[in-house]
């Protein structure tokens, strides 16, 4: 909104030199000034204009993407960590790259969900009923395996993506997102 403002400010300041007035006391600018030449009034109207339609796109909300789009440029540039990961490090590696005015962030969650369809992962529901990704038989030909970690003193199964789980992840992440 500030800015908005100052833009305006500027706009209206630009208007009154191109119109041969002072801003500062609004009296008429000599004519004998520079300020008259249509070599230095054009630019100052054409930046008014350019001004105006900022000032209306500010006000325009903008429309968050809704697809995940990233171009065979940005996959090429995904770095992923050595060793096995999880999903989430494979999400944020795929994040770093996209561009975000095109396309939505990308979420361990979704790629999980995707491949859950595929029926490469499962889910069990736990005795508290919290849902779990788990490996499947097929999971271990996409190179993905389980292996057990401790948080806050409680044991878990992680599903991780070993190399040929990356390389599963990124030949087809276009087509997992669909």
């Amino acid at each position: 909104m500030l800015e908005t403002k100052k833009l305006l400010e500027s706009k209206n300041l630009l208007i009154k030199i191109a119109s041969g007035i002072n801003p500062l006391d609004d009296t008429p600018i000599q004519e004998e000034s520079f300020l008259h030449n249509p070599q230095i009034i054009r630019p100052l109207c054409f930046l008014t204009d350019y001004i105006s339609y900022e000032i209306e796109k500010s006000k325009k909300p903008r429309k968050k993407p809704t697809d995940v789009i990233i171009t065979d440029e940005q996959m090429e540039q995904v770095t992923l960590p050595a060793g096995s990961m999880g999903i989430n490090e494979f999400a944020k590696a795929i994040n770093a790259v996209i561009d975000r005015t095109v396309s939505k962030n990308v979420t361990g969650a979704m790629i999980n969900k995707n491949l859950k369809e595929l029926g490469i992962l499962s889910e069990e529901v736990d005795e508290q009923g919290h849902r779990n990704t788990v490996t499947n038989d097929k999971s271990e030909g996409y190179g993905i395996e389980s292996v057990t970690r401790t948080f806050n003193g409680r044991e878990y199964q992680k599903v991780v993506f070993n190399q040929v789980g990356k390389e599963f992840l990124l030949k087809n992440f276009c087509e997992l997102m669909g």
